[in-house]
């Protein structure tokens, strides 16, 4: 048996235990609550199943996805923007240096609000609140990436007479390669938790929305269904696009 085969095999039971014992506190939980504050892992899981076969839970979960695309691209893109700006400058970095504690301190209820407001209550009002509020979050970890690379390569390629494509792919991409994955993480799992946020504050459908609906009825068994739904789809999305772009990307590291 391989060293990489035994190691996957200790992953693969330290995370169905890990999954075992949230259930098992799950279960204990429920027994000391009442049903209706929080209901057992075996009912959530048969409103799951109730709703899978619904087309208003898959009508949902594509709507709210397509924000959290827009949002997390124009984020991204806006915080790629930001962060490479103050790491290549350092008058930029002075600039925007209170942008950023602004951004990092203000509630995000607030810039949620105030984009509502200037915005308005609507889809692109929608959008742009959830992205706003992770632009700096994301702008600091590109720019600290950024900064961390090591000139003493870069002078190296320089002897060595490289290019600038060959330095950029040789020398800058592996170095910024795990911060910027990292960073598409770390804003994905951000926006669309804001996402969520803004449907249940000011949209009419999304699965943000559908929470909301369900706690106002007090139904916590839907809340946590359509909550684990959306959650399971974005354990998908983790699994089969980062897990295999971070496969193909450090598949140099592999031996």
């Amino acid at each position: 048996m391989s060293p990489r085969f035994r190691q996957a095999s200790a992953d693969a039971r330290w995370t169905a235990a890990s999954a075992a014992t949230l259930l098992a506190l799950w279960s204990l939980a429920s027994f000391a609550l009442p049903a209706a504050v929080l209901p057992s892992p075996l009912r959530v899981l048969a409103a799951m199943g109730a709703l899978v076969q619904t087309k208003a839970l898959w009508t949902d979960t594509a709507v709210t996805l397509g924000r959290i695309l827009m949002a997390f691209a124009i984020g991204m893109s806006a915080a790629l923007a930001l962060g490479t700006a103050m790491a290549l400058s350092r008058s930029a970095g002075a600039f925007f240096r209170v942008w950023i504690v602004c951004g990092i301190t203000v509630p995000a209820i607030v810039t949620l609000l105030t984009v509502y407001m200037v915005v308005g209550m609507n889809e692109r009002g929608a959008v742009l609140g959830a992205a706003l509020t992770v632009v700096p979050f994301l702008a600091i970890n590109i720019r600290e990436g950024l900064k961390s690379i090591d000139p003493r390569l870069l002078k190296m390629a320089q002897v060595f007479r490289a290019s600038r494509a060959q330095i950029a792919r040789a020398v800058v991409g592996p170095q910024i390669a795990p911060m910027l994955l990292a960073s598409a993480r770390f804003g994905l799992g951000l926006v669309w938790k804001m996402v969520l946020f803004v449907e249940l504050l000011g949209r009419g459908d999304g699965v943000g929305f559908r929470i909301e609906y369900y706690f106002q009825l007090f139904d916590m068994t839907n809340v946590l269904a359509y909550a684990l739904c959306f959650v399971l789809v974005m354990l998908v999305i983790e699994v089969g696009v980062f897990g295999v772009l971070e496969r193909r990307i450090f598949r140099w590291r592999r031996g």
